[in-house]
């Protein structure tokens, strides 16, 4: 599946620049949602941010705790681009589809473009949703992307989003920057930067 990465963060879509701050009215006035940390995200340059996955209503609500200060990239599982409606908004709010029944290549590559861009990507170490809120054990995958690329990882945490319905206070903290040292090619080396990283996260 071919992924658009012309635009800038200046020159977003429209569904991006509308969908962005609407959304994040809207989790403020009804949710309460609450914002810690921000100073963390880098005002430019790249980044990956690397949060804990309780709800769908994740992805968009971390991108939308950033606004105004950046816009992200997401990598999302590639089932979610079938949905007719549910797909084409993802392809233009940035999504990248990836493939997580095998060693998806062309979605590696293109988040390694998006970063040499200068552009933050959104990403989720445990590689899916977990069900009860405990934390999973992490894929290496955060670590290879942030040491072939050599951009900060921002850890962020969200809370109650699996509570929605109840209208509890949502927030999405942000902590301090990591930097892998290690080899991108050691498998065991990028486990380790990212069972570190979901520390941090849940340490938030």
């Amino acid at each position: 599946m071919a992924v658009e990465l012309d635009w800038e963060e200046d020159a977003r879509p429209i569904m991006y620049r509308t969908a962005g701050p609407f959304g994040r009215w809207l989790m403020t006035t009804f949710w309460r949602l609450r914002v810690c940390g921000l100073e963390h995200l880098p005002a430019s340059g790249a980044a990956l941010i690397a949060s804990n996955h309780i709800s769908f209503m994740d992805p968009p609500l971390v991108g939308w705790a950033a606004l105004p200060k950046r816009s992200f990239r997401y990598l999302a599982k590639m089932e979610l681009f079938r949905i007719p409606l549910l797909g084409w908004f993802m392809r233009n709010v940035g999504c990248i589809p990836v493939d997580r029944g095998r060693a998806d290549v062309g979605a590696v590559r293109t988040a390694l473009e998006v970063l040499s861009r200068g552009r933050c990507l959104l990403v989720f170490p445990e590689g899916t949703r977990s069900k009860d809120g405990r934390p999973g054990r992490p894929r290496g995958g955060v670590g290879f992307l942030a040491g072939k690329s050599g951009v900060p990882v921002i850890p962020a945490r969200v809370v109650n989003t699996d509570r929605l319905l109840s209208f509890r206070p949502l927030e999405v903290r942000f902590g301090e920057p990591l930097r892998f040292a290690g080899d991108p090619g050691d498998r065991g080396q990028c486990q380790a930067f990212a069972e570190l990283v979901m520390r941090r996260v849940f340490s938030l």
